[in-house]
This record gives C-alpha cells, structure tokens and sequence, in this order.
C-alpha cells in the first residue's frame, strides 16, 4: 500500500504571503518525509489568482523540497507536457533526479485549464475537437524518454527534427568527437543530454486521466494511470479496462487496480463533527466549482443520470460523501473508507489531498499527524490479495 499527498500551494483567504505558503511547504514535506507518507505529488498550474494551486514550476519546487528531505520521493503530477520543449523538460527532469538522488516519479499530461494551455502553446488546444494536443503529447514524450536513454539520439517527427539540419558540432580543442554524434563533414547527427536520469533507464512514468481513452493509452505505453474523479462502478471499470488492455500488451494479467493510483480530498480529526466543521466550507466551494467547469456528472456513478434534477437538489457534501469522493472524517471513519475501496477496486496506491484549498496550514499539520498515528499503521497491514476479484 503506497500513501501518498498530493500538495497544492494554496492562499484562498489571501492573508498570507506567497513566501508563507512556501514556507508552510517546506515544513509539510519536512513532516510528511518524517510521518511515513511515500510519495509527495506536485502539480503544475499557472496564471493562478484565487489562491488554490500556484505551481508554475513543480520541478524547480521538487528540488527545494529534495533538498531538505531524506527518504519520502516526489511524483509530478503532472508535468503539462504539451506546454515544454521536450528537451528542456527531459534535461531538468534528470537534473531533480539526481538532485533527490533518485527519488523521482513523473506523471505527465496535456494541460487541463484553457488559461494555461492557450497561452503557453495554443496549438495543444484540447477543447476544439482536433488532434493536435494528443499529437503534441505522444511526440513530446517520445523525445524526452528517447533522450534519457540514447547517448546518440535522433528525431524526425510532425513537428520536431533532431538534431537541426546543418548544425555544426563545436566542442574542446582535440577532444575525440563523441561517437556517433558528427558525420564526415562536422555535422551533428545525433546527440545527448548530461547528465541523464539518475534512475536506471528513467523514473517511473505515470499519467494524469481520468477517461477511458486516457487509461487505455497508459496501459499501452506503459504508464501508470493517476486518477481523481471516478468512483463507484466507474472507477471499477477503469480498472478493469486498465487490467485488460495490460494483459493484452504484455500477455500476463495484473490483479484488478494494480498499478492505478487514485486520488481523494482528505482530512481528519478527532470526531466526524470536527472533520465536516474544518472541511466543509472547502469541499463545498470546490464543488461548485468543479460543477461549473466539469459539470456535476464527475461526481456521479455509473448508473446516476446527471441530467436528473434531483442531485442538485442534495447538499454537496452529502453527494460527495456518499459516494466516497471524499476521505474526512475521524480516523475510524476514514480508515473505513479507505480499506473498503481498497478491497472492492484492488488500489493499492491512495493520493491523499490533505491541504484543500481553504483548509488552514496548521489545520493540515495535525490531519497529517492524526491520520500517520491512527490510519497508516493499518493500511500498512492490508494484505494485498485481499482485494477484489478478477
């Protein structure tokens, strides 16, 4: 059982400063790497002005955090790879790599607000029926997973030629020409970055997705898939299509959930009473949000109807709690939850959203001790077979 924070830099009431919130960072991943948690996930968001994600750059944030910490690893997630030059992303992610001393997971995905994706790079515009941003992403990722590994790499796609036709190789006077990289004329033919991933070929890969599309595609590039939103018979589905399409690629049949890693706001208290009293206000201004952009079908299962009137008829919380959207409560209440869905889906991965924007930093410090004290020892202990059936 890996337990994992997704961490957001978040100031929704604006009464701190954004050196603060950095500062609040630091001292949660300080505590995270010393409570147990595994993994810490960033996300990359810009142009942020309401104070809920301001992540413009996980990876420079990821090697500050490295820096001060010893065991717990950090996932990107995601990486808007749509949004960098391939190799760019491919060099700085190497470079975090060692900086963690290999303590390095990427979650890679297309960018999923129009602020960010129509004003860094247009043409990955996801939303007017093209292409183009899958095209961007399957090339972009190509490159960067073929320059971690080729010492002599070579690119000629849609829109990317490497190296550059005519570019002359310059380097120390008598130094030996780096084999395979210059043609009888001193042209480059190929090249490579330095260094290259710390970990041996390249971090673990994961994607960002929460659509049946998204999931197939993971399981055929052999990523691993993130997920937040689907729950119930949804999720169920994922899973097995994620499981399915697996065996087919490999011609062995992973057990159900394997490898999908799921994400759930969470807090916890001493009481349910407390968790609702602290959370609520948050979950229920993310949901109106989340409704306003998405729709209220995100949070529906399967056989639930988003056109049917009546769930906007019941109270946020109570939709979301009801159909385990959300892991807040006291710890026997968010145990429940968790070990139940464990077993029913087989995940063997929980992302934990701890610090909801809106919650207060010192309110997230003591969900972090409450839940490493009284629910991480048992989630340890689940046996891992005894997960849902194939």
């Amino acid at each position: 059982m890996k337990l994992d924070l997704l961490y957001a830099l978040t100031n929704r009431s604006g009464e701190l400063s954004w050196h603060e919130v950095l500062e609040a960072t630091r001292r949660h991943a300080v505590m995270a790497d010393e409570l147990g948690f595994d993994r810490i996930w960033l996300g990359e968001h810009h142009f942020d002005v309401d104070g809920t994600d301001a992540s413009p750059n996980p990876i420079m944030l990821a090697t500050d955090l490295a820096a001060r910490t010893s065991r717990i690893r950090f996932g990107m997630a995601a990486v808007s790879l749509t949004l960098w030059h391939p190799l760019r992303v491919a060099e700085d992610l190497a470079i975090l790599d060692h900086f963690s001393d290999g303590r390095l997971d990427v979650a890679f995905g297309r960018g999923i607000l129009p602020i960010e994706v129509m004003n860094l790079n247009p043409e990955a515009n996801r939303w007017n029926g093209s292409e183009n941003s899958y095209g961007i992403f399957d090339e972009n990722l190509e490159i960067v997973k073929g320059i971690w590994t080729d010492r002599q790499f070579s690119w000629k796609g849609p829109r990317y030629t490497f190296p550059e036709p005519g570019t002359k190789f310059i380097h120390s006077p008598g130094a030996p020409d780096p084999e395979g990289w210059v043609d009888e004329n001193g042209l480059l033919q190929a090249f490579g970055i330095t260094p290259q991933p710390y970990q041996d070929p390249m971090p673990p890969l994961f994607a960002v997705t929460e659509t049946v599309e998204g999931f197939r595609r993971a399981a055929r590039k052999g990523m691993k898939p993130i997920t937040w939103y689907p729950t119930g018979q949804v999720l169920r589905n994922l899973c097995e299509l994620y499981r399915d399409e697996r065996a087919e690629v490999t011609g062995v049949t992973p057990p159900l959930g394997e490898d999908v890693a799921v994400l759930r706001m969470a807090y916890v208290a001493d009481t349910d009473e407390e968790a609702r009293r602290i959370a609520e206000p948050a979950v229920v201004e993310f949901f109106e949000f989340i409704c306003r952009v998405r729709g209220i079908g995100v949070f529906l299962d399967a056989d639930e109807d988003p056109n049917d009137p009546k769930y906007k008829e019941i109270a946020p919380w109570d939709l979301m709690f009801d159909r385990d959207h959300l892991f807040i409560g006291s710890p026997d209440t968010v145990l429940e939850k968790m070990t139940r869905m464990s077993k029913s889906h087989g995940i063997q991965n929980w992302l934990l959203q701890m610090g909801v924007p809106g919650i207060a930093h010192e309110d997230v410090d003591r969900s972090l001790k409450l839940f490493a004290a009284e629910c991480m020892p048992a989630l340890r202990s689940l046996d891992s077979t005894a997960v849902a059936s194939n």
